[in-house]
């Protein structure tokens, strides 16, 4: 928290922003929107620095790269020490100037704000406050002698819309160098963490502009956190259970070789009924797959459809 030195902090180079490029020319798009003379914030953590270079060197959605902006103006004006006073508090940054200060938005505050003031960021004075979702635990899902997981299909809309996303048990982002993505769930994932895929096809409304970091299972990726509803099903290629309403994570657009996963969470299973019932409840005693599709088979044979 507080002020930091920017003393030693060179310009950055093409050579430099390599490290944050995923697809070829992103850096020299950042670097020609930036300036030859650009410098990150010293105060900035490097999974935001990320962020904003994504934002500004890949626009995929209207008004990216004014998150990406006001990011950068956040820690500008951090490091120059003109948020003393406000150390407990968030700032609300919008057009590179500081909107107002004060608590935390909850998800109705925050969803009005960035449907009035696209691409403007909250961003908490105190760095430690900087928001973190629970982790999940890391998943290999093609292994059999110590898993509880079970691969499932998921679809996923909006409250009152009908566009509808749908996940096979193995999804292929064509966007992303077709990255396989294997639908599981995961009775070690608190909450449910989908592609960015999701985004892409719903749109930007409903997305928090401030990422968070991925602890546990596919760290160090960002994730994009909803701030509003969304509704989730989950099936076979038989049956679907019910909607249920989840707050739900997206991976990063490129979130890198350790995610592997689209993780259903307890947010989704705790509410689920109907086919995956039985599943749900076996493999939330911590089952090895082996076992759990052994006691499934049971579960079935005693159960006929």
């Amino acid at each position: 928290m507080g002020t930091f030195q920017t003393s030693v902090n060179l310009p950055e180079t093409l050579q430099t922003l390599l490290a944050y490029e995923k697809t070829p020319g992103e850096a020299q798009k950042f670097l020609a929107r930036m300036g030859k003379n650009f410098r990150w914030p010293s105060s900035m953590p490097e999974y935001l620095r990320e962020s904003a270079f994504n934002n500004i060197a890949n626009i995929e959605f209207e008004f990216d790269d004014e998150v990406g902006y006001n990011l950068l103006f956040f820690y500008n004006t951090l490091d120059k020490g003109e948020f003393a006073g406000h150390e407990s508090e968030w700032v609300t940054v919008h057009k590179q100037r500081v909107i107002e200060y004060g608590q935390r938005y909850d998800d109705d505050k925050l969803n009005y704000i960035l449907e009035t003031l696209p691409g403007a960021v909250q961003v908490p004075v105190d760095q430690t406050q900087l928001p973190c979702n629970p982790p999940a635990k890391m998943v290999v899902v093609q292994r059999t002698d110590n898993e509880n997981e079970y691969k499932v299909r998921v679809r996923v809309k909006r409250p009152g819309e009908d566009s509808i996303v749908l996940f096979m048990y193995d999804f292929y982002d064509i966007n992303d160098n077709n990255k396989k993505y294997t639908c599981v769930i995961d009775t070690g994932a608190p909450q449910t963490i989908l592609p960015f895929y999701v985004k892409r096809m719903l749109g930007r409304r409903g997305w928090s502009t401030l990422e968070a970091r991925a602890k546990g299972y596919g760290a160090t990726a960002r994730q994009i956190c909803a701030c509003q509803m969304f509704e989730i099903s989950i099936g076979d290629n038989d049956s679907w259970t019910k909607w249920v309403q989840a707050k739900i994570v997206l991976w990063e657009e490129n979130p890198g070789n350790q995610v592997e996963y689209a993780l259903i969470g307890n947010d989704v299973t705790d509410q689920s009924s109907n086919i995956y019932s039985p599943v749900i409840r076996l493999a939330k005693k911590n089952l090895s797959a082996k076992r759990l599709r052994c006691a499934l088979a049971a579960f079935e044979a005693q159960h006929p459809p």
